[in-house]
């Protein structure tokens, strides 16, 4: 927390820098993505009642979402900015599902955090709504019309932040998105082997040119069902397990995630790994029989070992070869809010302080 919110901070405009180079220096010419934005203001206010030697973490949350709340609406289109240019103008503004979601995830985190910030929830809300689609939602205010490709992942994450709003606010809304994309996981993402598709059709159905499988999502989503069940005191309705024995087949040499499984890469970023090990926390919780390589502690000894014994503390590496070649030469800022709800579940679930006694 201390590298990502002081190195991390761009002073003079009062965001956040995209990414930073191992030595923790920013690339100061590299464009921003809103998104970034609104994934460090998640992750500063998630902390900031955690961090008493960094007072000023809810003050730069609040910053860095009254920002994209202002200067990341495009003033002609009032469409959301998807990417800055360095200097933070907007460069684009497709009025993306995903970089809404994002900022739906950071207002809960500011909401729970006792942040006062109803008007603008209900403008977000307002801008979803743009979006809404009859059954899920449209990818970008240019899909709107119902062309192009749908993703599962905008829609997880979707999954993710109206959960975390429902378990902030107690707004029965909030629940019954959840369960709109619970419904689309169930019926259309998850295939009967366990396997979860990227890639559809305007009206669902799956493609057949260009489809892919990421095991790292499949962790993810194993991670964001528990997490539901947990918020909403519902059945899920999905067998985890399932999914996430799938995740395990995908494993390389090293006992890593690949980025995709179908059709393989040879590539392993480090996010994939930090989902992995909060679905075996999760399922560990659970009373789940995992094999000895996925129990949390053995995830986080690989994960440790292969993109955290860096030389800059709180940073990390982002991209390894399956050979264990180091692939990348920054550490993106996006990648900390998948680092930081990892570790805290890690800290704070009852099995491991359980284990520790």
């Amino acid at each position: 927390m201390p590298l990502w919110s002081q190195a991390g901070w761009d002073a003079r405009t009062g965001t956040v820098w995209e990414v930073l180079d191992h030595g923790g220096e920013p690339r100061q010419d590299c464009p921003r993505r809103l998104r970034v934005q609104a994934r460090q203001a998640y992750c500063f206010a998630s902390a900031a009642d955690q961090a008493p030697h960094l007072p000023d973490l809810m003050e730069k949350a609040e910053t860095l979402f009254r920002f994209a709340m202002t200067k990341g609406i495009d003033p002609e289109t009032g469409h959301l900015a998807g990417l800055l240019n360095p200097d933070c103008s907007i460069r684009t503004a497709p009025h993306d599902l995903y970089d809404i979601a994002f900022m739906l995830l950071a207002a809960s985190a500011l909401i729970g955090a006792g942040g006062e910030i109803g008007a603008e929830l209900a403008q977000l809300e307002q801008a979803l709504a743009r979006l809404k689609a009859p059954r899920g939602w449209w990818e970008s205010a240019e899909a709107a019309g119902g062309d192009g490709r749908r993703r599962q992942n905008p829609h997880m994450h979707m999954f993710e932040c109206s959960t975390a709003l429902y378990e902030a606010t107690g707004e029965p809304r909030f629940l019954d998105m959840a369960q709109e994309a619970l419904g689309l996981f169930r019926e259309v993402f998850l295939q009967p082997d366990g396997i979860v598709l990227e890639y559809f059709t305007a009206d669902w159905g799956p493609v057949a040119e260009g489809q892919a499988v990421e095991p790292g999502h499949m962790a993810e989503w194993v991670y964001l069902l528990d997490r539901f069940e947990t918020v909403s005191g519902c059945d899920s309705g999905v067998d985890l397990m399932r999914i996430f024995d799938q995740v395990l087949a995908a494993r390389d040499a090293a006992g890593a995630l690949p980025d995709r499984s179908q059709p393989r890469v040879e590539t392993r970023r480090f996010w994939p790994q930090t989902e992995f090990l909060k679905a075996s926390i999760a399922l560990t919780r659970r009373g789940q029989e995992l094999p000895s390589e996925a129990q949390p502690d053995l995830v986080l000894d690989m994960l440790w070992r292969d993109y955290l014994e860096g030389p800059v503390a709180g940073g990390w590496y982002d991209k390894r070869h399956c050979d264990g070649a180091l692939l990348s030469d920054t550490m993106p800022a996006s990648t900390f809010y998948h680092i930081l709800v990892a570790f805290d579940m890690y800290r704070t679930q009852p099995w491991q302080r359980e284990s520790a006694a």
